[in-house]
């Protein structure tokens, strides 16, 4: 008389519990995938297909083949609103991370009073941009507003933030580098708890100083993280340019911080040209795509030299 093969009856409920472990994770995602692709994925494919389209939102839709694609090229608004994100990510982006980094690590070491400063820090992370906009656009208020008082101590005219053609930009940028900080912060302070403290005690030993250690050690240790934060800032300063900069001053002044993703909503609620708005946002959704190609690659560069 055959026994059965004793893996055989321990596999059996190994999988029926992973089935239901999938079921139940379907289950607790399905919410959420349904709002996405609602929400994103929908609304994504209606703008490719628009950007085939002249359409001014009431009448028919008429095809336009690649002219809306072609036109881009030939814009020069296009082409001033898309040098005018690169500079407001330039501004942003290199900052946040280089702030982050540095105030992950005064995090991470085990300094007095530096629990008080973690709340501090982590605040901006309950705000949404939009209302940090408003906030920061009463702090940037030539006549009231906190900034130009805090200069006003140390005997400096602050200019009229933004109103000025040479500051409304470099205003909006540290606006959102205040924003974007804590989760840089969090991201940088889970990459350092990964470095062994027997790397740190050794370097001690040869007679390697905290700076030392800081360059040679923490920050090559922490360059995935880098690559990861620079992409995820890369993203957030384009995609949030939108609401920022129509909020504190809605492309001014003189287009001076217009950017593409507020060029694509005046042109498609303004001029009612929904079809070239399209055009516009696939053409950022396409830069955005090589931004986090290029980012992949430096990473597998990374990877492969250390």
């Amino acid at each position: 008389m055959r026994t059965p093969a004793p893996a055989a009856t321990g596999t059996r409920p190994r999988n029926q519990q992973k089935r239901r472990d999938a079921w139940a994770a379907a289950l607790f995602l399905a919410p959420s995938m349904v709002g996405f692709t609602l929400f994103v994925i929908l609304p994504a494919l209606i703008g490719l297909g628009l950007s085939f389209f002249r359409w001014d939102l009431f009448g028919t839709p008429e095809w336009a083949g690649l002219d809306n694609i072609t036109r881009l090229f030939k814009d020069p608004t296009m082409w001033s609103a898309l040098w005018t994100t690169i500079e407001f990510i330039v501004l942003g982006v290199i900052p946040t991370i280089l702030v982050g980094f540095v105030l992950a690590v005064l995090i991470n070491s085990r300094m007095r009073g530096i629990g008080p400063l973690r709340i501090l820090y982590f605040a901006p992370m309950v705000a949404s941009s939009a209302v940090a906009a408003v906030l920061w656009s009463y702090m940037y208020d030539p006549r009231a507003g906190v900034a130009n008082k805090v200069l006003g101590w140390f005997g400096v005219d602050g200019p009229a933030w933004l109103s000025s053609t040479t500051w409304a930009l470099p205003a909006m940028s540290v606006m959102m580098i205040w924003l974007a900080v804590p989760l840089v912060m969090i991201l940088y302070l889970a990459g350092l708890q990964r470095i062994p403290d027997d790397i740190y005690a050794a370097a001690a030993l040869d007679g390697a100083g905290r700076w030392r250690q800081l360059w040679s050690i923490t920050w090559p240790m922490v360059r995935a993280t880098t690559v990861l934060v620079a992409t995820l800032q890369v993203i957030n300063f384009m995609s949030n340019s939108f609401e920022v900069s129509l909020i504190m001053t809605d492309g001014g002044p003189l287009d001076r911080t217009q950017t593409l993703a507020l060029y694509a909503y005046k042109t498609a609620f303004g001029d009612s040209d929904m079809g070239y708005a399209s055009a516009l946002c696939l053409f950022q959704l396409v830069l955005i795509g090589l931004a986090v190609l290029l980012f992949r690659l430096g990473a597998r560069i990374l990877r492969r030299s250390s």
